[in-house]
């Protein structure tokens, strides 16, 4: 059913770091998926069906933000490093004397 597959990707987007890194999406699924229980249970059921769906698309925008935001934290962090070991190899400062 639509609900248990937008409930199974609202979960996969949480455990994805989606609290973190799209709040905003997450919440949106979140919504819309209550939504969606909503309308089925007033049997709605097109309804419950298009909410499902958007809240799928939510969470899956979610996850694509949050993989995106760990990659981003991780290429910084490769960033300082390598910074930080040119610096430490002297590279750092040649050429920085003004001349």
């Amino acid at each position: 059913m639509g609900l248990e597959d937008a409930a199974q990707a609202l979960a996969t987007a949480r455990d994805a770091g989606a609290p973190t890194y799209a709040p905003l999406e997450l919440r949106s699924a979140e919504d819309h998926l209550s939504q969606a229980r909503a309308f089925a249970e007033k049997r709605r059921y097109d309804d419950a069906a298009r909410l499902a769906q958007e809240s799928r698309a939510d969470s899956e925008l979610a996850q694509v933000k949050a993989r995106l935001g760990k990659l981003r934290e991780q290429v910084d962090a490769a960033t300082r490093e390598n910074a930080r070991l040119q610096q430490d190899a002297g590279m750092g400062s040649s050429g920085g004397d003004g001349q």
